[in-house]
């Protein structure tokens, strides 16, 4: 079992257009799945350098996660 932690980016996307904007970066995405229509939740293992990467991809659509969905 891997003791990497999983952390969770919510965007305004549906998940099949974060997965195209995800074509050819990593960045430790390990899945993308759709929260209601037009909105997504990455989840991923970045940190440091491409967490920052990751976050500036997304910036347009990004947005906080409600504290109900925090894991």
């Amino acid at each position: 079992m891997s003791d990497s932690q999983t952390y969770q980016l919510f965007v305004r996307l549906s998940a099949s257009q974060a997965r195209k904007r995800l074509v050819g970066h990593g960045f430790g995405v390990r899945n993308v799945e759709t929260v209601e229509k037009n909105r997504a939740v990455i989840r991923h293992t970045a940190t440091g350098g491409h967490l920052q990467q990751l976050r500036i991809l997304f910036s347009d659509v990004l947005e906080e996660a409600p504290e109900s969905e925090t894991w």
